[in-house]
């Protein structure tokens, strides 16, 4: 039998086939023998031009169809059963001819009409590839449609390379979200976009080391160095101090900086992952990591990781997640490409110089399922450095949540399923969710929330509270996103050139990029999420409103404005899924309300 969505497919072809007029003509007769009114005698056994019964049309109301056709679920006749039967074949319709009933006779064609395609002439099939190339195999009841018309092993059958169906499109395909088997090797990670296996993307595609996401590899199995915090004259499980003798499960270094002198004690090589392990001494926490600046023609990549795997809420209670120190807790220099995987980031310096992430030009960094918080400093600082934010949260800075200073060197700023909330603004050093210069913004179902640039609403110089934008050369896209100032805030939540900067299928408090997005208060759009302490993440309130004059004024779709296209993330913040289906609404933000 086959499933309710291959149905979807037949149903699809037989009405395209229907308004190419591949349904044949009636051959039934009125009883004065005139043809000119036999559409008036069929106005109840017909559906516009498409006789009930035929292919492609209306099954009868008991769910008969002519011969050599079946009735499908949704009442539409299909073909099944090739062969035809002799003798004539009668259906009674009713007309009204000048108010008086009449019943008439027709007699149909005993030869089943013609079919769309034939099995023999192999699949793809040419006949139906002809007809419509998006449905080019030809099912065993001479129907065409996507591969969900086949066998369970059509397309094994057809080609091996490609064995699954994707009901999705309905194409033939090497893996999907549900069945990746055949990835493996450089090839781990399935591509939902071309349900293709391709080169890892994810960390969790390579779960020996990590993923040079970049260059879309696995890092070697040949280049990993232990990490436990401590010191080398505590009680066991001891960690050492002396490079270049540590670095291995059973030994080793105390701290980060030791790991990453050992990995460019004999020149700067890539390719390195170092795995932290718990700390030895309870209540110790990693300090800061510091990768100085290389001199080489291309970046080096590192990894930093930690064995085991946590929500962001629960990372933060393990000691070898916890990253905190009084200056840059991730510094990382010129030429590097950084990968950070699911660490809780803290500065406890009272400067601005203490700042969570700082980086320095043609360099990256990727924060992975990862916070910062509290930061005196910036959440984030660049120096001519591209950041990537997936599935992350920047949180509490007293300034900016994450600050693009690329007036030297262009950056960029990719953020998906993540969260700048509540940075604060501190006298002389400025503030906000964004401040960029001579940056691309790359922001998608994201949350800009709560976000304070300046506490004086009346100061024409004042920053944007969400992003500001430093001249006239930062630009970019926003969709599928949710802007919002904490109240009392500036007078402008986004400040940047309309003309560069592009926002779209997003709930915004801004005036000025309200086309194409739905504009409401900051203050009406922070009702709809919560709060969340610890990692910053604001997910959508099921219950928004404190008081019922609130409840009353807030309406659940404001938030049904995103597009999900092809590509988008399956996955929402924390790990549930999206409805993903092309170009239907999804909502705005990072997350979406999981079903119970």
């Amino acid at each position: 039998m086959r499933s309710p969505r291959a149905w979807s497919y037949v149903t699809y072809l037989a009405s395209a086939l229907a308004l190419l007029g591949a349904c044949p003509p009636s051959t039934a007769t009125t009883t004065d023998g005139d043809p000119t009114t036999d559409a008036q005698t069929q106005s109840t056994e017909t559906a516009g031009d498409c006789p009930i019964g035929d292919l492609g049309c209306p099954c009868t109301q008991g769910g008969g169809c002519n011969p050599g056709l079946m009735c499908s679920p949704d009442q539409t006749c299909i073909g099944d059963d090739p062969t035809t039967t002799d003798g004539p074949t009668s259906l009674t319709s009713t007309s009204s001819t000048g108010g008086e009933s009449s019943t008439t006779i027709e007699e149909t064609s005993t030869t089943a009409p013609p079919v769309p395609c034939d099995p023999a002439d192999g699949n793809p099939n040419p006949d139906c590839m002809a007809i419509d190339a998006d449905q080019p195999y030809c099912s065993d009841s001479l129907v065409c449609g996507g591969c969900t018309v086949l066998p369970p092993d059509g397309c094994a059958i057809i080609d091996p390379s490609t064995p699954l169906c994707n009901p999705e499109d309905g194409k033939c395909v090497e893996c999907t979200l549900d069945d990746a088997s055949l990835c493996g090797g450089a090839t781990p990670a399935c591509n939902p976009a071309t349900n293709a296996c391709e080169g890892c993307f994810e960390h969790s595609h390579c779960p020996e080391t990590a993923c040079d996401i970049l260059k879309r590899e696995c890092f070697p199995s040949d280049r990993i160095m232990y990490i436990r915090h401590g010191s080398s004259q505590a009680m066991p499980p001891h960690c050492t101090d002396t490079v270049p003798l540590g670095g291995t499960e059973e030994a080793p270094y105390c701290n980060a900086n030791l790991a990453i002198a050992h990995a460019q004690s004999e020149g700067p090589s890539s390719g390195w992952t170092f795995k932290f392990l718990e700390a030895a001494i309870f209540n110790s926490f990693h300090g800061s990591i510091t990768a100085p600046s290389v001199q080489v023609d291309e970046p080096i990549s590192y990894a930093f990781v930690h064995v085991g795997e946590y929500s962001q809420e629960n990372a933060s209670q393990h000691q070898h997640t916890q990253l905190q120190s009084s200056n840059p807790v991730i510094n990382i220099g010129a030429n590097i490409t950084a990968y950070v995987d699911n660490f809780a980031v803290y500065s406890v310096a009272q400067s601005d110089n203490g700042v969570g992430v700082l980086c320095q030009s043609n360099s990256t960094v990727f924060l992975d399922d990862s916070f910062i918080r509290g930061t005196r400093g910036a959440g984030i600082r660049s120096f001519g450095c591209d950041l990537y934010l997936r599935r992350s949260s920047v949180y509490s800075s007293k300034t900016e949540g994450v600050e693009l200073n690329c007036a030297e060197q262009h950056c960029e700023l990719h953020m998906v399923n993540s969260y700048l909330t509540d940075n604060q603004h501190f006298q002389g050093d400025g503030g906000g969710g964004i401040v960029a210069e001579n940056a691309t913004l790359d922001i998608n179902f994201s949350a800009i929330l709560g976000n304070n640039a300046e506490v004086d609403a009346n100061d024409p110089a004042a920053r944007g509270d969400s992003i500001h934008c430093i001249g006239d050369n930062v630009g970019g896209m926003i969709r599928n996103s949710v802007i919002g100032r904490k109240p009392m805030g500036n007078m402008s939540s986004i400040k940047c050139d309309i003309q560069m900067l592009t926002v779209k299928t997003s709930l915004i408090d801004s005036d000025e990029f309200k086309d194409g997005n739905s504009k409401k208060a900051g203050e009406t759009i922070l009702q709809y999420f919560q709060d969340n302490l610890i990692t910053g993440a604001r997910p959508i309130d099921p219950d928004p409103g404190d008081t019922q004059e609130e409840k009353d004024q807030l309406d659940p779709s404001d938030l049904d404005l995103a597009m999900w296209e092809k590509g988008d993330p399956q996955v929402d913040f924390d790990g549930d899924p999206r409805q993903a289906k092309h170009m239907q609404p999804e909502p705005v933000g990072a997350d979406v309300l999981a079903k119970p």
